[in-house]
């Protein structure tokens, strides 16, 4: 806990600098309120990070972020003229496989004392409509034994930060020994 406080603080201390710095060598003033309007939004992050942390907001944030992103880059309109559907196949794959191991690390987090995540498959589709990606199904296997609280752990965590519906989800539990 005390590492994080000094990581903060230190994150505050490296910004004043960075200000600081900034302020003095700019040549004329004409600049400065963009620079204390970006160095602002910069503050606002650094202050709140404590908080997203302890709330494990950042995690689910991270995620959507980088689901949006990828988003944007296969369903760039020019994309499909340039490629075919075979190179189409190959990105959707390559989609699944990260948004599977994105799963996987937040669940482990979750679930790392209690059980481990042996495996992860993600289906998805891609709507030519919305130029989304929706995902179909996910297997998910678990060693030990099943257990409701498992169950709802995963579900919750899928819905926070996937936006995946339960009815979605397909939990497999192995016994290990």
């Amino acid at each position: 806990m005390t590492q994080v406080v000094y990581q903060w603080v230190r994150n505050l201390a490296v910004y004043y600098i960075i200000l600081t710095a900034l302020m003095h060598m700019m040549p004329g003033s004409q600049y400065s309120k963009y620079i204390r309007y970006f160095m602002g939004i910069l503050l606002i992050l650094i202050i709140s990070s404590p908080l997203l942390n302890l709330l494990h907001l950042k995690e689910q944030m991270n995620g959507l972020f980088q689901k949006k992103m990828l988003e944007e880059e296969f369903l760039n309109p020019q994309w499909g003229q340039q490629q075919g559907n075979a190179a189409r196949d190959y990105y959707l794959q390559a989609y699944e496989q990260e948004v599977a191991d994105q799963i996987k690390k937040s669940l482990e987090k979750i679930l790392g004392e209690v059980c481990e995540v042996l495996e992860i498959r993600v289906y998805m589709e891609a709507e030519e409509e919305s130029q989304e990606f929706t995902i179909v199904r996910i297997q998910i296997w678990l060693s030990g034994a099943e257990h409701d609280q498992i169950r709802e752990r995963v579900e919750h965590e899928l819905a926070g930060a996937y936006e995946i519906s339960g009815e979605k989800v397909e939990l497999f539990f192995e016994e290990m020994g």
